[in-house]
């Protein structure tokens, strides 16, 4: 009787758990330090780039459990992006055309060479053989790197505003700038041309893109925009978070946000028009940076470090 009791219990609270939301996988802390400033994490082939303002270091994260520095890289004038074209050949962008990046020789344990391409950009992405640059005040360039780091200039988009984030998921360029969202096609690269706006946001300063839906963090405030009509981007929920947005992440059926308080948030979008919590990963200190590997979770908490989570 008791063991039919328990099983029952179980049952129902499984079922419970299915309704409210609540997740089948663990947060755990595998790993934690408090060196270097973490204001932005990437990874690529088991290195993680972790930069703030003035340098970025490089760590062999093969094992998760115990990163091992490579070697690290110092800027003369504030690091506003880093992007990859594989793991030893770095964008770095800065405002400064003169801007100089030199290795912290003394920091290099292992004697691998990595190349630095420096640009004049507020943020980088790479989407295959295309990198995407974007300013602030000039809008989106173009460039070609099938030929190697040195990028080609192959056009330059703008329409009197500059953009704050994108994420290119060709032929689309999904991008912020003052007013809201912009879809600009890039189907021909040489002359990218905007399909669709949608300018009911207010102060979007970050996004993720999942399929035909853009998740937008602007201030503690969560839009959903679906975008199957590129040409009519519409708004299709909200949803409000006790503290101001700083990063998200879109992966299949679930959203990953970086508060400025509050720590991470996991997000069942299963259903966009329908969202909940499912899990959270609590720090005192503000969130600035996601990065996705597989089971792992990459956080930056600017002078609290960098956190690795293993999420299963």
């Amino acid at each position: 009787m008791k063991r039919l009791s328990i099983s029952v219990i179980f049952i129902l609270l499984s079922i419970a758990a299915g309704l409210h939301g609540l997740d089948s996988k663990f947060i755990r802390e595998i790993y934690h330090s408090k060196i270097p400033v973490a204001n932005r994490i990437k990874v690529f082939d088991d290195y993680a780039y972790i930069f703030d303002d003035w340098q970025i270091h490089i760590y062999n994260v093969q094992s998760n459990w115990k990163p091992t520095l490579e070697t690290a890289f110092s800027s003369t004038f504030p690091i506003t992006d880093v992007e990859l074209l594989d793991y030893k050949h770095l964008y770095v962008c800065s405002h400064e055309p003169t801007n100089y990046i030199t290795e912290i020789d003394t920091l290099n344990r292992f004697g691998k060479i990595y190349v630095v391409e420096r640009l004049t950009c507020n943020k980088a992405r790479r989407e295959g053989s295309l990198l995407f640059t974007t300013h602030r005040e000039n809008g989106l360039e173009v460039y070609d790197i099938s030929r190697g780091i040195v990028p080609q200039r192959v056009s330059t988009f703008s329409e009197n505003w500059g953009i704050l984030d994108l994420e290119a998921r060709f032929p689309t360029v999904h991008a912020l700038n003052d007013f809201g969202y912009v879809n600009i096609n890039v189907m021909d690269i040489t002359q990218p041309r905007t399909i669709g706006t949608n300018y009911e946001l207010a102060g979007p300063t970050v996004l993720s893109v999942n399929r035909n839906t853009v998740w937008i963090g602007a201030g503690s405030t969560l839009y959903i925009v679906e975008t199957t009509y590129p040409d009519n981007p519409v708004i299709i929920n909200r949803y409000r978070f006790s503290s101001d947005i700083l990063d998200l992440k879109a992966r299949d059926n679930e959203l990953f946000v970086a508060l400025k308080s509050g720590g991470l948030k996991i997000l069942d979008i299963t259903n966009p028009k329908r969202i909940s919590e499912k899990n959270s990963f609590y720090l005192k200190t503000a969130l600035s940076s996601i990065f996705l590997d597989n089971e792992y979770i990459y956080l930056g908490a600017g002078n609290q470090g960098w956190f690795i989570l293993e999420y299963k």
